[in-house]
């Protein structure tokens, strides 16, 4: 009931369990905003969570334990994060007209990674796109994302394999080369990725799976709400 009492005490106004609230949760916020990659995406997940706290009908959860109120808010804060992105993806692609110039200029690497990436992600349809955005942008498990669509868990797999399969071809056949030009603009085509990149480096990894996530003991300890 400790989650209970504190979110009831932070809608009556009390700031310190408003601020214990936050710093349990920061982690989940802080690894979010992080994934979406525009520069104000803790502010906006921060101020979404803080709003949840104020507004959600705590007597719902009278019965519930911390896990299950916990459960809920990182829902809550992954299904936002995934809103958020897909509104930086949409203003992204409206200002993205890159000049030849800019090219030759470093600075600006991962700014284009994270456009390649966006052009590979409209390679796909619109069921792939969305189960690869969620399973490895946002870390969805695969019943939660078939939850979500109102698909099967079976569904999810399969599209997400045959997603993967068709991002390889690109990458490693064609070495990025099919996402080309559209009017007047140009494309990024690198033929790798930096590993160092979280976001889609699950492509290139031959590490075991177990060892890619093996981070997460580490997390546990830093909060115990952390997803």
């Amino acid at each position: 009931m400790e989650l209970y009492l504190f979110i009831c005490k932070a809608q009556k106004g009390d700031k310190k369990s408003i601020s214990d609230l936050y710093l349990d949760f920061y982690p989940t916020i802080k690894k979010l905003s992080n994934n979406i990659g525009y520069e104000e995406a803790e502010t906006d997940l921060t101020i979404s969570f803080l709003e949840l706290i104020k507004n959600m009908d705590i007597k719902c959860f009278f019965n519930k334990d911390n896990k299950q109120i916990a459960k809920f808010i990182n829902t809550f804060l992954k299904n936002k994060s995934v809103d958020f992105f897909r509104k930086y993806v949409l203003k992204k692609k409206e200002m993205v007209e890159i000049n030849y110039d800019l090219l030759s200029d470093n600075s600006n690497i991962d700014f284009y990674s994270n456009v390649f990436i966006l052009e590979l992600l409209e390679k796909l349809s619109y069921l792939q796109k969305e189960i690869i955005t969620k399973k490895i942008i946002y870390d969805f498990s695969d019943t939660e994302i078939a939850n979500q669509l109102g698909i099967s868990r079976q569904a999810v797999n399969s599209t997400k394999n045959r997603a993967l399969n068709r991002l390889r071809k690109i990458l490693i056949q064609n070495g990025g080369e099919e996402v080309g030009r559209k009017d007047n603009r140009i494309s990024i085509q690198p033929r790798y990725m930096d590993s160092s990149n979280g976001s889609i480096n699950i492509l290139y990894s031959q590490k075991p799976r177990k060892e890619r996530s093996s981070s997460g003991r580490e997390r546990n300890q830093v909060s115990k709400y952390y997803i």
